[in-house]
């Protein structure tokens, strides 16, 4: 009886664990959508101008830190996965300041 209460436990650490690394990559995906929207004009948003491109400053990290509590709680590769993810998706609003700063110097 009580090793079925451990395993309850494990089982049910691992399905949270799988859940928030699937939030994790869910939002890095509607993320990353955003942008490639942004920079495809694919969707015209006009109401959200540039905000596509700063959301993942305020969200990536609040995403990512979905995937380390998954990864802690189930050292699963799925929240493995949203942190890397996450954290690419942080950098991308740098990486698109600094290179439309050196491309075309505005």
């Amino acid at each position: 009886m009580v090793n079925s209460n451990i395993e309850t436990r494990n089982g049910t650490k691992g399905t949270i664990g799988n859940t928030l690394g699937g939030i994790s990559i869910g939002v890095a995906f509607i993320m990353a959508l955003f942008i490639v929207n942004f920079l495809t004009d694919f969707i015209d948003f006009k109401k959200l101008e540039r905000m596509p491109i700063l959301i993942p400053i305020f969200l990536a990290p609040f995403s990512g830190a979905c995937g380390f509590i998954g990864y802690y709680l189930n050292k699963g590769k799925l929240s493995l996965f949203g942190i890397i993810f996450n954290i690419i998706m942080f950098l991308v609003p740098f990486v698109y300041m600094i290179l439309g700063t050196l491309i075309f110097g505005v």
